[in-house]
């Protein structure tokens, strides 16, 4: 017994000593020892989707822009101006152009115009010796984004009118007799209301004495819409390098509301000058005028108002007619029947020309001619015998037949025959003017 009970005590102490493993007790047999569970496996890690891109942030549209000038206003008479603007560097498409202008610089009124990069507008009725603001005025749109763009505030004044009377009508050698009083702030023929009269000279040259030169006098008719007669001296110091302007537009002295009012044609005809492009190139003012609506009439494109056609080369005749001491004509237009020297003929009628369904087509055009017989005699033709001046009349029928057709004395007529037939006074400021007679040889024929 004392040795069993030391044995258990020495057991109990090792169990007991630190650093002494401690004795698995003893499994009985038959009994299954239980296994370690083994770890599990950590599952992988599933790959991290790719992060979408960021979507590009669209590019803000260039905000509408565009360049607006205000133009100086020209062509200012007492009753009318006209105003001139322009544009450019322009983004988006140009919805309209225009002016606002107003007797004030509020500019309550406003002119909407045609074209795009150079643009004018004619005002009318306006007030003599008047002041005027104007601005012109871009619309661009770009989808639905409208805006408007200005350019600069500028005015104008309207000149003085002269007293309208017949004293003031110049007294010129080219001048058929017209007697003329104001109607509606114009001048009109005092024998017929339906005759508007202007006169214009050259902006920027000058005839002897240095005075301004004149280019030319036009008698419109309000009835036939077309002009009458033009009147104008024929000299080389209107000759220059200046070009055709194709400067169309409404005579500024001629009421708008009876000219044409655009450059389309119809009828079969183009648009004819009475003074011709040609003949007024000493400065671009001077040949801008000869592009008023006032001097132009239709004429008959495919065979009178061509190459070779029978308008074209009276012109060419005429043309070689001009003189140092200088030729004065009247051109000139007929409405009634007429049938010409050389058999052919042409009826009155109304056509759709210049933007108009009520324009008369000429039966017949003419050349009334004045110059000194010399052509170089340093004299004015009023201080001139009758002996040393020729005039005449040339005549042509408003026919295409007439194409090809050289001038002969066929077409010939005295100034005094063609004042019954018209109803015209040619020449009544050249007293020794030989009216009543001509000679075909003086002329080459």
């Amino acid at each position: 017994m004392k040795k069993c009970f030391l044995l258990g005590c020495m057991l109990s102490f090792l169990a007991c000593t630190p650093g002494t493993q401690p004795v698995k007790p003893a499994i009985p047999s038959g009994i299954q020892q239980p296994q370690t569970p083994s770890t599990p496996q950590t599952p992988e890690t599933p790959d991290t989707p790719d992060t979408p891109d960021t979507p590009d942030t669209p590019e803000q549209p260039e905000a509408l822009k565009v360049d607006v000038a205000t133009g100086a206003a020209s062509d200012l008479t007492a009753f009318s101006a006209t105003l001139n603007g322009s544009s450019a560097g322009a983004n988006a498409t140009i919805r309209e152009v225009g002016f606002e202008w107003g007797p004030t610089d509020q500019m309550t009124y406003t002119e909407q115009a045609s074209g795009t990069t150079s643009f004018s507008v004619q005002l009318q009725d306006l007030e003599q010796q008047s002041t005027y603001w104007y601005r012109a005025y871009v619309i661009l749109q770009r989808d639905n984004e409208i805006k408007t763009f200005y350019g600069e505030s500028r005015s104008f004044t309207t000149q003085a009118k002269d007293t309208p009377s017949s004293s003031s009508v110049p007294a010129w050698a080219e001048m058929p007799v017209v007697n003329v009083k104001e109607k509606n702030n114009y001048l009109v023929s005092s024998a017929d209301e339906n005759l508007y009269i202007a006169w214009h000279y050259s902006p920027d040259v000058k005839g002897p004495g240095n005075k301004p030169a004149r280019n030319y006098t036009v008698c419109f008719s309000a009835e036939d819409h077309c002009p009458l007669w033009v009147a104008a001296p024929r000299h080389s110091m209107y000759l220059g390098s200046s070009g055709r302007t194709e400067a169309y537009k409404a005579d500024p002295d001629i009421p708008y509301g009876i000219q044409y009012t655009s450059t389309s044609t119809g009828g079969g005809c183009n648009k004819g000058h009475m003074l011709g492009s040609a003949e007024r190139t000493c400065s671009r003012a001077t040949n801008e005028q000869v592009f008023y609506y006032s001097n132009i009439a239709p004429q008959l494109s495919s065979g009178f108002n061509t190459g070779g056609g029978g308008w074209n080369i009276l012109e060419d005749f005429v043309d070689k007619q001009v003189c140092k001491d200088t030729l004065y004509e009247v051109l000139g237009c007929y409405f009634k029947q007429y049938k010409d020297g050389y058999g052919k003929s042409a009826s009155p009628g109304k056509i759709s020309f210049g933007g108009r369904s009520d324009v008369s087509i000429p039966t017949m055009y003419y050349y009334v001619l004045l110059r000194t017989k010399n052509g170089d005699t340093g004299k004015r033709v009023q201080d001139c015998s009758a002996s040393e001046l020729k005039c005449v009349a040339f005549v042509r029928a408003h026919s295409n037949d007439l194409k090809g057709q050289a001038v002969t004395s066929k077409e010939l007529m005295s100034v005094a025959d063609l004042e019954q037939l018209t109803g015209v006074t040619y020449f009544p400021n050249v007293p020794n003017a030989p009216k009543s007679t001509y000679s075909a040889a003086d002329w080459g024929l």
